[in-house]
């Protein structure tokens, strides 16, 4: 119940985001248009997420497929030179990681902390924290965007466990 609320929450400020973005109507709605595949991927992963609620670290892992779906979103933007396309997709990859990711591998930390799946733990870490490196390269152009994704990277890159003896 908790996972399905977070992942409304989770929505929830991705839409306000989206219905934030730039002060004019019409580049809001092309922007919402080119980005509704994004959101409806993520609203997909957040219900497929919350069908396993009670193992933190593979909801975790679910994150990849997003990361990497993101990291597709922002080359193509890039490429074609969609400067504000791109500054909206790392604002919402950035709200996706602080409140989505990095709360659910801190509870996935709690879990393999008690025996269960810690060996699994640092490879699905490892993992994400080189989708974000992956797409904060992308990004050499836009200096905010990047230090706001750094930041949200280095929320999760701070999540630990300790190593085993």
């Amino acid at each position: 119940m908790i996972r399905q609320i977070l992942s409304l929450t989770v929505v929830a400020a991705v839409t306000i985001a989206v219905g934030a973005q730039g002060p004019e109507p019409r580049v809001r709605g092309m922007l919402y248009k080119m980005n509704r595949g994004v959101i409806e991927r993520l609203v997909e992963q957040s219900v497929e997420s919350s069908k396993t609620p009670n193992d933190h670290l593979k909801r975790a892992d679910t994150y990849h497929k997003l990361l990497l779906d993101f990291n597709k979103q922002i080359a193509s933007a890039r490429t074609e030179g969609k400067t504000d396309r791109v500054a909206e997709l790392t604002e919402h990859l950035t709200t996706l990681v602080e409140k989505g990711l990095a709360p659910t591998l801190d509870k996935a930390k709690r879990q393999v902390e008690g025996g269960s799946n810690q060996d699994e733990f640092p490879t699905v870490k490892r993992n994400l924290v080189a989708q974000l490196d992956v797409l904060i390269k992308q990004l050499p152009d836009e200096p905010a965007a990047r230090a706001s994704l750094e930041g949200a990277k280095d929320k999760v890159n701070a999540i630990t466990i300790p190593e085993k003896k």
